[in-house]
């Protein structure tokens, strides 16, 4: 070979594409038969086994051209991904199963090896076989020499010129990450894993790949985390909050997450972990846990509960006390129907009709309350009546005592207030002392059937078990205090393990809907939205599919309008067939473990190509191997994910200015110290990984 062919050679074998092919690629054999969709690879136990094995789903790297000293060098310069889905019957597979079983038949019998009966030739021959593979797409080179991928072939040729690669492990790391920024916006995740089995992957040492996903892919959109107990779901969904905080603390704008966390595992130091999300600040303005009993001595813990006389809170209360209600003894009597759907709604400042109608509708409520044992001062409650009933009640010997007049209006400063207000209006009502709308409402509207439900004591029952959650030191609604963390860019976990499922579906509902209507007004005024995220656990439990279908739920709303806003929801559950198929179809990113129903990977199978791992993700129980499809990735990746711990949270300590923290084993919340730990993540290593 002359010299000028070598420099050629050289300098083809440098391109972009063909440097992947020469980083230590491994040849596996030729494609024979190619589609659009599919390929059939050619291969043998030789090439098989020197490459470390080809396992189920693994990645494989199509390329035509020619092997020269210098390298590899590509005749077009595309590489054609594939990936493995299993094997395919060669034309002469009739007469290879033939001679094997006569090989089989002769060793047993001669009590010899399978090479000692059979020839050189055909040995070679019977250890060929193929491999059936998906055409994923092409990378190609542009006019700059930038590599780019598409998600299909643009030419099928029937020549037998496309020769087949297993990628080394940096070359699976660039397949995984693509396509890869080269910035801080990285996260890496894991390391690729195609199999439980493992053993040929490190030999040929193929188990180290890094993925690196795009943080950005997580901030204001949708994430689905699927798996069974047990198989990592919150070990990733802690690993993915960690990554948004550092994202935002070096973006210079703090993105706010609120956790739904059903279990109290985000609340609280996790003794599995030695650490928690709450170590990622040390004051309530960096970190906010609400909780049903908060600690005083800890700064991060916010109370949980609610002031049930506080006008802000009116709303998210009566939907508490419907919810318990629905579920209570009386919930299917005739009665109980209207109370149910009685709205505590504030009507517009213009609709006096219906603003009377919710001020006797709210007196009636406060009423119920003191009589529920719920007792305490009002501020801003009041009735419109005649102007001979409010001088009535302002006369020098008053029938209810408490009440202050003005006008039509009468205000009341308490719950025993509302109630005697209440009792001498239904007097006035038998009496024909009122107005017609005012005995409407009492023989057949919406006041009519709060009292009912007060005289049937359903009202009670449910508001006496909900009492716990009632505290007369609680300022302000739920919703808006996390709003205003939100727009701070706040890290905020709702410890909801201490109530019952009625109380956690109404806090999180109420929570979720003041969030999308404050984003939702922003957004009509012109403001730039501010981005946060919504983090749900066991999120069957809130928005499973069919329990409303219905545009008023805020879980389909947040489905429909979250990416205008910038919000974004990650959420985790083992029922994929749970979710509704409206925030399915809205997800941009999936994390799928282990899951054990055909019914659920039927589910899944409809979303992108996760039916090529039904079977896998049914069999492999192995914890934190997941596979994943990001917004942003071409294709999915079955991925080892990297096990959350107390280096992480130091990273991100430190990256917000904080010092690091000493890990608890013992599950207390770790005291401060000097800075002594590492402030970056070492690669996976064995045993660094579940």
């Amino acid at each position: 070979m002359s010299i000028v062919q070598s420099v050629l050679n050289k300098a083809k074998s440098s391109t972009p594409l063909a440097r992947l092919i020469n980083d230590k690629c491994a040849p596996v054999g030729g494609v024979y038969r190619l589609d659009y969709g599919s390929a059939v690879v050619l291969t043998d136990d030789y090439y098989k086994s020197r490459a470390g094995g080809v396992p189920l789903g693994g990645f494989l790297l199509a390329a035509a051209g020619t092997q020269t000293p210098e390298g590899f060098i590509l005749d077009d310069e595309e590489l054609i991904l594939l990936r493995v889905r299993g094997t395919e019957p060669l034309p002469n597979e009739a007469d290879l199963v033939q001679t094997r079983l006569a090989v089989v038949r002769d060793a047993a019998a001669s009590g010899q090896g399978f090479d000692d009966v059979t020839d050189v030739l055909t040995r070679n021959e019977l250890q060929q076989s193929a491999f059936d593979c998906e055409v994923i797409g092409t990378f190609y080179s542009d006019e700059d020499d930038k590599v780019e991928f598409g998600a299909d072939i643009d030419n099928v040729v029937s020549s037998a010129k496309y020769q087949v690669f297993l990628p080394s492990q940096n070359v699976l790391s660039w397949l995984a990450a693509y396509p890869d920024s080269g910035d801080d916006d990285m996260l890496p995740l894991g390391v690729v894993r195609f199999a439980s089995t493992r053993r040929r992957a490190r030999a040929a040492n193929i188990d180290k790949a890094a993925v690196r996903v795009h943080v950005s892919d997580f901030v204001s959109r949708k994430t689905a985390v699927f798996g069974m107990t047990r198989t990592g779901k919150s070990n990733t969904i802690k690993t993915l909050v960690t990554a948004v905080f550092r994202h935002g603390v070096r973006a210079g704008r703090r993105v706010g997450q609120v956790i739904f966390d059903p279990q109290g595992e985000y609340a609280n130091v996790n003794e599995q972990d030695g650490t928690g999300l709450r170590l990622l600040g040390d004051t309530a303005d960096e970190v906010r846990v609400y909780k049903e009993k908060p600690d005083p001595s800890e700064r991060v813990e916010q109370p949980l509960r609610i002031n049930f006389l506080d006008t802000a809170s009116l709303q998210t209360v009566w939907q508490m006390v419907q919810q318990e209600v629905a579920t209570g003894a009386s919930a299917g009597a005739q009665y109980m129907a209207g109370f149910r759907a009685v709205s505590m709604q504030q009507p517009p400042s213009g609709d006096y009709s219906a603003t009377h109608h919710f001020e006797r509708n709210r007196l009636a409520f406060y009423a119920l309350l003191h009589r529920a044992g719920v007792t305490g001062t009002l501020s801003g409650v009041q009735v419109t009546l005649t102007n001979e009933l409010v001088n009535e009640l302002n006369s020098s010997d008053p029938k209810v005592k408490g009440v202050t007049g003005r006008g039509k209006t009468a205000s009341v400063a308490s719950t025993e207030v509302a109630r005697d207000l209440l009792e001498w209006l239904r007097a006035k009502n038998g009496a024909g002392q009122l107005t017609q709308s005012w005995k409407d409402d009492f023989a057949s509207g919406e006041l009519g059937d709060i009292l009912k439900a007060m005289e049937g004591r359903a009202g009670d029952a449910a508001i006496k078990r909900l009492k716990p959650f009632h505290d007369p030191a609680a300022v302000g609604e739920i919703g808006e205090l996390i709003w205003q963390d939100m727009q701070a860019g706040r890290l905020v976990i709702v410890d909801l393990s201490q109530g019952n499922g009625n109380v956690v579906r109404t806090l999180s509902e109420r929570i979720v809907t003041t969030l999308l209507d404050h984003a939702r007004d922003d957004f009509s005024a012109g403001k730039k939205p501010q981005p946060f995220q919504i983090v749900v656990e066991e999120a069957h439990n809130l928005f499973e599919r069919g329990k409303r279908d219905t545009d008023s739920d805020p879980w389909v709303r947040l489905s429909k309008e979250a990416a205008k806003y910038k919000i974004g929801m990650m959420y985790a559950t083992q029922e994929v067939s749970s979710v509704d198929q409206r925030v399915l179809s809205n997800t941009s990113n999936w994390l799928v473990a282990h899951l054990n129903s055909d019914n659920e990977t039927r589910e899944l199978s409809h979303y992108y190509d996760f039916k090529t791992w039904a079977d896998s993700l049914r069999r492999c129980e192995d914890i934190g191997f997941v596979r994943m499809k990001t917004y942003s990735a071409k294709y999915i990746v079955p991925v080892q994910v990297e096990k959350f711990d107390h280096a992480m949270i130091n990273m991100a300590r430190v990256e917000a200015g904080l010092a690091p923290k000493e890990p608890s084993p013992s599950g207390s919340v770790p005291t401060t110290t000097a800075p002594t730990f590492p402030t970056k993540v070492e690669g996976a290593e064995d045993g660094g990984l579940f």
